[in-house]
């Protein structure tokens, strides 16, 4: 498997933001968002390790972290990341996936070990429309669903949650540094006017952004 970097740190964003994980971060993404923040993960023609799972399993074992997360790129583009995720939950790990909805989470929806943190792709990201609709009623309540918005995503967030019924935590995340987080806080205020329930939504930021440099790896 094409691996850009393994390394701990802090989840700086979702379900378990603030808490120490391994992050696994594959090469590879079947999508080219406009505001993407690793792009040095996208291609397979970059700098990797090629590990097989077992190697990957080892290192992660090494760094005495339960909690780990997989993430690109995109990890499950090929079969190769759905299979790691099993082999480290196997493993006694605490999976969660950060993926783009692409691909259908059917069947990783079944193991409750792993927690899926799909992305909703927006219209500011360039990559709009390109969600696997079925993952909806995927998301079990310990998942999450995120949107990554700018102003002119706005009316697009507004109809799903409006239109879909879901179980999962909904997190708001502002594209960092092309809109203040004070505008999330505003349209959370205009869902709530407009009669859409509250529960499970949040503001979230990136954490690792503010603790570090935005453009630092590993961290």
């Amino acid at each position: 498997m094409q691996v850009a970097e393994i390394f701990s740190s802090i989840e700086g964003e979702g379900r378990y933001a603030g808490e120490l994980a391994v992050f696994i971060r594959l090469c590879g993404c079947n999508l080219r968002c406009s505001y993407c923040d690793t792009p040095y993960a996208l291609t397979d023609d970059g700098s990797w390790d090629d590990l097989n799972p077992e190697d990957i399993v080892s290192r992660v074992r090494s760094f005495g972290c339960e909690r780990v997360t997989l993430t690109g790129g995109e990890p499950l583009r090929t079969d190769e990341g759905s299979m790691l995720a099993q082999r480290l939950t196997d493993a006694g790990f605490w999976v969660n996936i950060e993926t783009n909805g692409t691909v259908y989470l059917g069947e990783l929806a079944k193991n409750p070990r792993i927690t899926l943190s799909p992305d909703y792709k927006l219209p500011s990201s360039g990559c709009g429309n390109s969600f696997d609709s079925r993952n909806f009623d995927c998301l079990r309540e310990n998942d999450i669903l995120k949107f990554v918005m700018a102003e002119e995503d706005e009316a697009e967030v507004r109809r799903i949650l409006m239109s879909r019924k879901l179980r999962c935590g909904v997190y708001l995340s502002p594209v960092f540094g092309r809109i203040e987080p004070s505008e999330i806080v505003r349209f959370m205020q205009s869902l709530l006017q407009d009669g859409i329930s509250m529960r499970g939504i949040r503001l979230q930021l990136q954490l690792h952004k503010y603790i570090w440099d935005p453009d630092r790896r590993g961290v």
